[in-house]
């Protein structure tokens, strides 16, 4: 049967919806020059009528059962206005559907404005609330103010979503539903604030707890750490005091690196790169990687995100663990010893096809190719990173640790990664050689089960 609305031409209505996407430009902040979009009460009042109009074309289409057939003819018609070359982009989508709510629409424009100004955000609230205001007067209600902040707060917004769903899908509302409906601006802009708000606060969330726990490691100080029956009870010997000290201060660098609000992110965006087949990651990083020479930052910053693309499904298992992590006192030299005791007994084993998944040995193997020609570029990378995500059965921990051992025996002056003088493991004391090899033993000697996936 096609458009049947008996007051209203389809023509029409097309010719309205050309007027209504300006306004909902308008409504997303910048005006068709570029310029910020300003507007008052009087103009979001408009707005809102507006969309009210269309919404109301469509309830007598509903009410008089020819919906189906009109949104069909009407659709086709949109389609064809929106394909259009100078109709706006992010509008092209605009159908019978939507324009069954076109204050949602309306709504939700002026509300994600990136710059929202105060004078903006206060012309939206002051038209919703007086328009809502006007409705309750309408229906004879004695004190319209307080009917109104009564309605506000008892909103049932699960309530007001089936009630808007209804409409749409031209089903019967009960009289409570209907009477929701005299506050319906309101409780569209508190539920669209709503959704806003949700996302925008497990974000501020995160970030603060982040923050906060990694303020409370910065501040674990000695003294507080005596009281904690969790910590071991200080040792007595100077020498252990000491190692005591220097082990806190390695601990929180490790930390602070694992909760850096751009850790987290980078994490975030590793995990989404290695999604992808391995052909198409690669292509990401091979030009990536010959960037910056000679200092090879490209190549420094490809090795980071796979080092913690091939760690992202065990991330939060890991930081729980080494939160945990205990003071043992132990020498460097011991250490060192167990390090390579556990490279020649997994070399041995041949396991490591039955410790990592697929995608992770793809991972690993990809950064062994390419810091093979450049292995001191190693050293760029941080400790506690290369340690987690480097297991001691793959070829790559072999050349790290023989980028350490080159520190005990071959190295020139000019190539030490640290300033303790003599050649000897033990001669060497809280510099970047013994943190690399604490974190390497406190991922592969202490808590060797951190590095299988469970």
């Amino acid at each position: 049967m096609g458009w049947a609305h008996p007051a209203v031409a389809m023509e029409e209505v097309l010719r309205l919806v050309r007027g209504f996407v300006d306004v909902l430009v308008l409504a997303g902040g910048r005006t068709s020059s570029g310029a910020a979009a300003t507007w008052s009460a009087e103009e979001v009042k408009k707005a809102l009528r507006w969309a009210l109009f269309f919404e109301e074309i469509f309830k007598d289409l509903r009410d008089s059962g020819q919906y189906e057939d009109s949104a069909r003819e009407l659709d086709a018609a949109l389609l064809e206005l929106t394909s259009s070359p100078g109709f706006p982009k992010g509008l092209a989508v605009v159908r019978s559907e939507m324009l069954s709510m076109a204050r949602v629409l309306v709504v939700r424009h002026f509300l994600k404005a990136k710059t929202v100004s105060v004078e903006n955000l206060g012309a939206l609230l002051e038209a919703v609330v007086e328009i809502d205001i006007d409705g309750i007067c309408a229906n004879g209600v004695h004190n319209a103010c307080q009917e109104y902040a009564e309605s506000i707060l008892n909103m049932n917004l699960p309530c007001f979503a089936q009630t808007m769903n209804a409409r749409v899908g031209g089903l019967p509302t009960s009289s409570d539903e209907l009477h929701a409906e005299s506050t319906g601006h309101s409780r569209i802009i508190v539920k669209e604030f709503q959704k806003t708000l949700d996302s925008a606060l497990c974000a501020c969330l995160a970030e603060r707890g982040l923050e906060t726990l990694l303020n409370s490691v910065k501040r674990n100080s000695l003294e507080n750490s005596i009281n904690k029956p969790s910590i071991p009870a200080i040792p007595k010997t100077s020498r252990m005091i000491d190692e005591f000290l220097m082990w806190k201060q390695w601990r929180a660098k490790c930390l602070s690196y694992l909760l850096d609000e751009r850790i987290i992110r980078v994490l975030a965006g590793a995990s989404l790169i290695f999604k992808a087949p391995k052909e198409q990651w690669m292509k990401i990083f091979e030009p990536l990687k010959g960037l910056a020479e000679p200092c090879h930052s490209g190549l420094v910053e490809t090795m980071e995100l796979c080092l913690l693309g091939s760690i992202t499904g065990r991330w939060n298992t890991l930081i729980e663990r080494f939160i945990s992590h205990t003071f043992c006192f132990i020498p460097i030299s011991k250490m060192y010893a167990d390090l390579h005791q556990c490279l020649h007994r997994t070399s041995q084993e041949k396991f490591q096809d039955e410790h990592l998944n697929l995608e992770e040995k793809d991972i690993l193997d990809y950064a062994r190719q390419s810091i093979e020609s450049k292995p001191s570029l190693l050293w760029l990378l941080p400790p506690v990173l290369t340690a987690a995500a480097i297991p001691p059965w793959s070829s790559l921990f072999q050349i790290y640790l023989a980028q350490i051992d080159k520190q005990f025996h071959d190295t020139t002056s000019a190539d030490r990664k640290c300033k303790c003088r003599g050649d000897e493991i033990d001669q060497h004391s809280n510099c970047e050689i013994t943190e690399r090899i604490q974190c390497l033993y406190a991922f592969h000697i202490q808590q060797l089960h951190l590095m299988v996936p469970r």
